[in-house]
């Protein structure tokens, strides 16, 4: 098996399948039957393969930057997404179950397009390498398996942990996740560019290398970066000062809330 597959499939993996976990966790909390699972992994996984085959136009885009900021694109609209999710789940609104079964839907979708045509387009690639594919197609199994077996975890994980607080518990997890979309969307406007790096503020890949396993856990549970940039810290910041505060008006003003949601019901 080849190590650096395993450590490409699991990082594209982790991420949705934490994420996945969480809406999970969230839906059954909620009220919320699992019925709106099968239709988005679908949607999620067509969108990911017609993406992922038109990714030769689409990267011509923006003056040849085209995948680059489709994809960070697609990173800040899960973030706005989780925010308005957690923010929700908070309200007596929250009881409307159609608004949360249609906000989950389109995170899973939204997840599935971008890390799966990052794996179409990787192992499209390996195709017509001869003695490759079938230890990279074992390889991918084992980090998929890997992805999967934590998402696992930390949805029964969230099942066992005190209902009480339970909600507190997805805001925390789905706003790490939301923050670290928002870092990996401005790591990639960087690359191409549009945004300007500036030296590194600190190292810690002394500590937990980007590379190792813990160190792709850490990158798609909050967005881990060993050698962050000022802009990086502060993007990160900002989107989780953005969410909390948004979450704690509608903490402060959850009563208020009552009238419209007797209105659209």
């Amino acid at each position: 098996m080849l190590l650096e597959i395993i450590i490409i499939v699991l990082r594209e993996t982790l991420e949705a399948s934490i994420l996945i976990a969480v809406l999970l966790s969230v839906s059954r909390s909620q009220g919320v039957r699992f019925t709106w699972v099968p239709a988005a992994l679908l949607a999620g996984l067509v969108g990911a393969f017609v993406y992922g085959s038109s990714l030769g136009e689409v990267s011509e885009w923006f003056d040849y930057a085209g995948q680059e900021v489709v994809n960070a694109g697609l990173q800040f609209t899960v973030y706005l997404l989780i925010g308005a999710l957690i923010s929700i789940q908070w309200l007596r609104l929250a009881r409307s179950t159609r608004i949360l079964r249609n906000l989950m839907s389109v995170i899973v979708f939204v997840v599935l397009i971008r890390e799966g045509a990052e794996l179409y387009i990787f192992y499209g690639g390996l195709l017509h390498k001869e003695g490759v594919l079938l230890k990279a197609l074992t390889s991918g199994f084992v980090g998929v398996a890997v992805g999967l077996s934590v998402g696992t975890i930390v949805f029964y994980s969230l099942v066992m942990a005190n209902q009480s607080k339970v909600k507190l518990f997805h805001s925390a997890v789905l706003l790490l996740v939301a923050a670290g979309m928002v870092l990996q969307a401005t790591q990639l406007l960087i690359q191409v560019d549009w945004l300007s790096s500036g030296e590194p503020l600190w190292d810690s890949s002394w500590f937990i290398a980007e590379a190792s396993v813990i160190g792709q856990m850490a990158y798609a549970i909050f967005g881990y970066e060993a050698t962050p940039s000022l802009i990086e810290l502060t993007a990160y910041s900002l989107s989780v000062v953005g969410i909390v505060a948004v979450a704690a008006l509608v903490i402060k003003f959850e009563k208020t809330v009552t009238p419209f949601e007797e209105y659209i019901k």
